[in-house]
């Protein structure tokens, strides 16, 4: 996935995704970018946040429907937000009990803007783009918590640049638990009311952080919760109470017609959540949500069970995976995308030896994960920092690097893997056009390439160094043998991967 970076500042407050348009509710916009509009109401009676008003867009030709709902924005403003998902003309209607936010119409014209991600969704056991129709795999980083990117735009820009553009990772993972409704506070003890209502500030925070990395290409992954040991969690006021879905409802109206983020309920779920309490926060997140997000919940630790098999992907808490685990993991649901939702972490903290990471476990990692069909991670280079500051710099940014540039534009949908053809492994696409061929500590790698639809040109790239391609010539329809001129962890892919936008849609 191409990452790109500008450092112009993206301003969220004041509505942000459109230039205003007092008085007039009929828009102009491009596909997959949000639009926002406000309204004052200010006869509403009793807690803002409990009001309801929803608005239902309708695609002329299609008659696509979106219904999300708004949200309050303080003093006497509601706002709400949609995202065309289909170029053309859209118009609108709301509805609400409270007269001020009901039947309000308008029209959206919405442009065709290719070439913009869209939203996270998934091929098969494969994850996705809706806007490019492109299969990806989520290498995500640790990013801090949100009251320390809260209003601040150029930090945000820096990290982008910092950890998508000079690492490569594509994208972040960042914790909700109680910052929701305090953006101060973790723990459910450290909040005072017993009936909290959801933060803005971080709201504010978080909506800036998915439109910046999605705008530079990248999506974000949000942990609902942390674990309930610790009170970061909605048990205290009851899961899937009054309070958690009014919080869900808020997330879903604010949050849902943004593109680029996915949601996973927390960590050792296992420990404190049932089936029931997953199976009603999916089926209410996605009731209201009217945009597709893909919602997850890690389950047992180093375990392919699940707690609740009706989630969008499959989360799993895996200590240090290997190539092996990662394919088991690929065929134990190949109808749903794949999660290792345990953060791989370099730190230097004792008892956790046993699963913590080193750098080449990291590089390897990346490899491994991809090669066995796209597995989702999360990443993190600690060394003794605290987790809710986020990752630090890593140590050779540049072999991370390596691997985002080489697989920019070389993993497709239809994608396989078929290590029969190698003494490495190796993934091929469904065309016999495309071989990537990866093995490490080696000096040479076999590859059968007689079932290939004609001869083609081939490169390798020394995944222990910063990318370089060496194209090492025209492989013919037989068995070959290339050999390298010293030992190395080795990635060789063969085919014409310029015109992958054709082959992502076979």
């Amino acid at each position: 996935m191409m990452i790109s970076f500008t450092s112009t500042p993206y301003v969220m407050h004041s509505n942000a995704y459109a230039e205003e348009e007092p008085e007039q509710f009929d828009k102009t916009g491009t596909q997959w970018t949000p639009l926002e509009w406000s309204f004052e109401n200010p006869t509403f009676k009793g807690n803002p946040y409990d009001l309801i008003a929803t608005v239902t867009f309708v695609h002329s030709k299609s008659v696509k429907k979106n219904t999300t709902e708004m949200f309050y924005d303080g003093e006497n403003t509601w706002k709400f937000r949609f995202t065309g998902t289909r170029p053309g003309r859209w118009t609108f209607t709301t509805s609400s009990k409270d007269g001020d936010l009901d039947s309000k119409q308008g029209t959206v014209m919405i442009k065709p803007n290719p070439g913009v991600n869209g939203f996270v969704t998934n091929f098969g056991n494969k994850w996705g783009w809706t806007g490019t129709n492109r299969a990806f795999v989520p290498q995500l980083v640790m990013y801090a918590s949100p009251k320390y990117f809260y209003a601040n735009a150029d930090k945000i820009d820096g990290d982008i640049k910092k950890f998508l553009v000079e690492h490569g990772f594509n994208g972040f993972h960042v914790m909700g638990s109680c910052h929701w409704f305090d953006i101060d506070k973790k723990s459910s003890s450290q909040i005072d009311s017993p009936d909290p209502n959801p933060d803005r500030r971080t709201f504010e925070a978080m909506e800036l952080l998915i439109t910046k990395v999605h705008k530079a290409g990248g999506m974000v992954h949000i942990w609902a919760w942390g674990d309930d040991s610790r009170k970061w969690s909605p048990t205290r006021w009851g899961k899937n109470g009054t309070v958690d879905q009014r919080l869900q409802r808020y997330i879903a109206a604010r949050l849902g017609p943004l593109p680029g983020w996915t949601m996973g309920y927390g960590f050792d779920n296992w420990e404190w959540v049932s089936k029931d309490d997953l199976k009603r926060w999916h089926t209410y997140m996605h009731k209201h949500f009217g945009w597709p997000h893909l919602l997850g919940a890690r389950a047992h630790n180093n375990s392919l069970t699940q707690i609740y098999e009706g989630l969008d992907y499959s989360g799993y808490e895996q200590h240090r995976p290997d190539y092996e685990t990662y394919v088991e993991t690929m065929e134990k649901r190949p109808n749903k995308p794949s999660f290792s939702e345990d953060r791989f972490r370099i730190r230097q903290r004792s008892g956790y030896e046993h699963k913590d990471y080193d750098m080449e476990m990291t590089r390897r990692g990346l490899w491994h994960s991809t090669m066995a069909g796209g597995v989702a991670n999360i990443w993190g280079c600690l060394n003794g920092q605290e987790s809710e500051l986020g990752s630090k710099p890593y140590p050779h940014p540049e072999q991370l690097k390596a691997y985002s540039k080489f697989f920019r534009n070389r993993f497709f949908k239809d994608m396989i893997r078929d290590n029969t053809l190698t003494d490495g492994v190796c993934l091929k696409d469904s065309r016999t056009m495309h071989y990537i061929f990866y093995k490490e500590n080696a000096t040479s790698i076999e590859m059968d390439l007689s079932a290939m639809s004609e001869a083609q040109k081939a490169i390798a790239v020394d995944t222990k160094k910063p990318y370089s391609e060496i194209l090492i010539g025209q492989f013919t329809l037989k068995k070959h043998t290339w050999n390298a001129k010293y030992r190395s962890d080795w990635i060789i892919a063969i085919g014409d991967f310029a015109s992958s936008d054709t082959q992502q849609n076979p």
